[in-house]
């Protein structure tokens, strides 16, 4: 194992100790935050769950929130993102603005954000995608390798996006 897989486990291992704090999710979403920054780094980091129905996301975390804010929802598109993500459950990477665009209907916001590298990363239970970490840089930052280090951290913010007991 690599140094850099070693340092996001241990990464991932600082999330998970999270879990027990109060402040819940945002302390664990905060806690990923720190994680991402460190292991793979990003401009933008969000964290969207699933709506009931399936037919809507809305962000429970933000980096940017005058662009981005907690709460805004966006709707779900029959697009190869949302076969790949959504029901193939597996990351989507796009390393310029021409591999997201013609999927985001935000790519000109994010691109005049200076961004032009996304990572979106499914966190599934039970069978189901239950929402997505999504990783934001300049163009050609990210690559493959990128993506199983983010995924190691991303997994940990599962309790974040699960329905609290009653």
């Amino acid at each position: 194992m690599d140094e850099t897989m070693t340092d996001a486990m241990q990464w991932a291992l600082k999330v998970q100790d999270t879990w027990a704090l109060p402040r819940q999710p945002q302390a664990l979403l905060e806690a990923a935050g720190e994680a991402f920054a460190q292991t793979v780094g990003y401009r933008l980091y969000t964290v969207t769950r699933m709506l009931a129905g399936g037919r809507e996301v809305e962000r429970i975390h933000s980096t940017n929130p005058d662009v981005y804010p907690v709460g805004g929802r966006k709707p779900i598109l029959p697009n190869a993102y949302t076969q790949q993500v959504r029901n193939d459950m597996k990351p989507f990477l796009a390393k310029t603005p021409a591999g997201f665009a013609p999927l985001f209907p935000d790519h000109e916001t994010i691109t005049g954000l200076g961004l032009g590298c996304v990572m979106n990363l499914p966190i599934v239970f039970g069978g189901a995608v239950l929402g997505t970490v999504n990783l934001l840089d300049r163009e050609g930052v990210y690559d493959e390798r990128h993506v199983d280090l983010a995924m190691l951290i991303a997994r940990q913010i599962l309790p974040s996006l699960l329905e609290p007991a009653t």
